[in-house]
């Protein structure tokens, strides 16, 4: 699975699960900077990601660790109200998130979960925002396109063994495997054979 496939995949259990907290707004993507007309609220984007080579094992393969971004706002009296919803629905969130089966058979691990607060008042009213990273670990391998089809090949010969000791031939086939003049063996940038194989 492509980790466009898999993290879209993610993205839909994940709005599923926090669809079902009750009283929240939940968008995705909305205008992130825009605030919700109706509070409590929950924005939910992808907010990027970071591979990690599993070595040179034959195959590329990454664990992909992607990162969703979870933005909460709500509305209260006083500021320790407002902190106190959100603390609410911070842990309201991470149970959703990481109780559901769902979730957890489409993510390797959950490295981190990073958490930003901030309350500020207007008028008498005190909105408070939090901002929830959660980091989503999956497996990610691109093996070779088994369904393309070969129909041509072309082979072309500059032999070790056959070699102009002293002349430079312009716009050889190997550039980088041409020997410099004077040369005691090829390749000297000259084909000493060509095959071209069509297949219908």
């Amino acid at each position: 699975m492509s980790d466009q496939t898999a993290r879209a995949e993610f993205r839909a259990a994940l709005l599923s699960v926090l669809g079902m907290l009750q009283g929240v707004k939940l968008q995705s993507p909305g205008d992130w900077n825009l605030p919700a007309a109706k509070l409590p609220s929950i924005k939910v984007r992808y907010g990027g990601e970071e591979k990690q080579s599993l070595g040179n094992s034959g195959q590329t393969a990454f664990t992909t660790t992607s990162i969703f971004e979870i933005r909460v706002e709500v509305s209260a009296a006083s500021g320790p109200a407002a902190l106190l919803a959100l603390e609410g629905l911070q842990a309201d969130i991470e149970a959703a998130i990481f109780k559901s089966v769902p979730l957890r058979k489409l993510a390797q691990d959950f490295p981190f979960v990073r958490i930003q607060t901030d309350v500020s008042a207007e008028g008498e009213t005190h909105i408070g925002g939090m901002l929830v990273s959660i980091g989503v670990q999956m497996y990610e391998t691109f093996y070779p396109d088994v369904t393309a089809q070969l129909t041509e090949i072309d082979l072309t010969a500059d032999l070790i063994n056959v070699f102009d000791s002293a002349e430079t031939y312009p716009n050889p086939p190997f550039p980088d495997a041409v020997t410099p003049a004077p040369r005691t063996e090829g390749p000297d940038g000259r084909a000493e054979g060509f095959v071209k194989a069509t297949f219908s």
